[in-house]
């Protein structure tokens, strides 16, 4: 089986955090990465941004022989070590919680408590395409919520989980362990692990071209239609607004 996750460090997910969602998806739409961004998938915690590793989790539709199996463990562990709390156990400073609920968003794959463990963990998040029970008690433990909506209900009786850290599906994006997950409030993009260190340099340059294009634009008083898609004038506009930023 192929293996394309890279180790993604701290620092280079800090980085990321100031890059636009919008910038890497289009970065990644001219590699020819054209399913990236989660669809059905909403922040839970308006105005928090996501950047981690992703570690994953799926889940299945539940059958009466695999949900005896579950609940007492593959192995006969007992409860305590199911798939799931596995999936909350390996979590770490800059991981991200990511189940593959198979678009259920109606269907919790979790709720406060279970959740809770991503705090003392000290991971950076928790995104599903399924939904969170007590959603609004979750957001409130402060770090960001992506999910496909909030439910009362308990997930049991429909989907059951099942896998750690095998390649899964969420939001109709494949997510392989240790991807990067970017979210924001217009939704989560899944970036590669093994192009985050060339792509970095791209989006960033990308950002500042576009912010040297808006004082421009504003300060002069006049449209950047002629300055799109980026061309001489727009890199000259640039040379200069780097010349000013030292």
């Amino acid at each position: 089986m192929v293996e394309p996750s890279v180790s993604i460090s701290n620092e280079l997910l800090e980085k990321y955090r100031t890059v636009s969602n919008a910038t890497v998806l289009g970065r990644l739409l001219h590699r020819g990465y054209d399913k990236t961004y989660m669809t059905g998938v909403h922040s839970l915690a308006p105005g928090r941004r996501l950047v981690g590793r992703a570690v994953t989790l799926r889940y299945l539709p539940s059958r009466p022989d695999l949900a005896r199996r579950v609940a007492t463990g593959a192995h006969g562990e007992g409860f305590n070590e199911t798939p799931r709390w596995q999936a909350l156990e390996a979590l770490g400073p800059g991981d991200v919680f990511v189940g593959d609920a198979m678009g259920l968003s109606g269907v919790s794959t979790g709720g406060d408590v279970v959740f809770s463990r991503i705090v003392t963990q000290g991971a950076a998040g928790l995104v599903t395409d399924g939904g969170v029970r007590d959603g609004h008690k979750v957001a409130r433990y402060g770090y960001p919520v992506f999910a496909g909506g909030s439910t009362p209900t308990v997930g049991e009786p429909n989907i059951l989980p099942y896998e750690v850290n095998a390649p899964v599906q969420c939001g109709g994006v494949l997510v392989w362990p240790g991807d990067v997950i970017l979210g924001d409030d217009d939704g989560i993009v899944v970036l590669p692990s093994q192009l985050a260190e060339e792509l970095l340099p791209e989006c960033v340059e990308h950002d500042e071209i576009e912010q040297a294009l808006l004082e421009y634009t504003q300060q002069k008083r006049i449209s950047p239609k002629s300055l799109y898609p980026f061309n001489d004038e727009t890199m000259k506009i640039y040379a200069e607004w780097k010349r000013r930023q030292g």
